[in-house]
């Protein structure tokens, strides 16, 4: 099971591969739970309310500096291009053979700049999510086959 989406990128038409199981090997190619946890983790930790108490010094909290947060703005940005530039080198490749290397140029416009980027992010958790849905039919189907065979029998 398959289905093919048009995307254009730098004004040119690309045909994307979406199959059963390229959820798979996007999580082989990224650890889609790993990319997950980097992109949604705080950037600091919260103060617990049983944590105050009339001992607790509100001037020592500050763990976090403009150097820490700008270190993790870096580490999510890493995650997202990660995903991104192999989820597309999967998709791309079975219908234009173009390297890593030509994914990351062709999607390099994008990721440097934040409208863009957005609507690219947009994109991929559509595909992803179409390419989940694809997976999710075969699966079904195949039971449904499994079925149809043991009532056969």
């Amino acid at each position: 099971m398959k289905k093919n989406e048009i995307i254009e990128l730098n004004g040119e038409e690309y045909t994307l591969e979406l199959n059963r199981d390229s959820i798979i090997q996007i999580d082989k190619l990224c650890d889609i739970n790993k990319t997950m946890n980097i992109i949604n983790r705080d950037f600091y930790t919260y103060i617990d309310e049983e944590e105050i108490s009339d001992d607790f010094d509100p001037t020592k909290m500050l763990d976090i500096s403009d150097e820490k947060i700008q270190e993790e703005v870096e580490l999510k940005d890493k995650a997202i291009h990660k995903i991104m530039e192999r989820s597309f080198y999967l998709w791309l490749y079975p219908n234009h053979k173009l390297t890593f290397k030509q994914v990351q140029e062709l999607l390099k416009p994008y990721l440097e700049n934040e409208e863009k980027a957005s609507w690219l992010g947009d994109k991929l958790i559509e595909y992803i999510e179409k390419s989940k849905d694809i997976r999710d039919t075969y699966i079904e189907e195949q039971k449904n086959l499994k079925a149809l065979a043991n009532k056969k029998n």
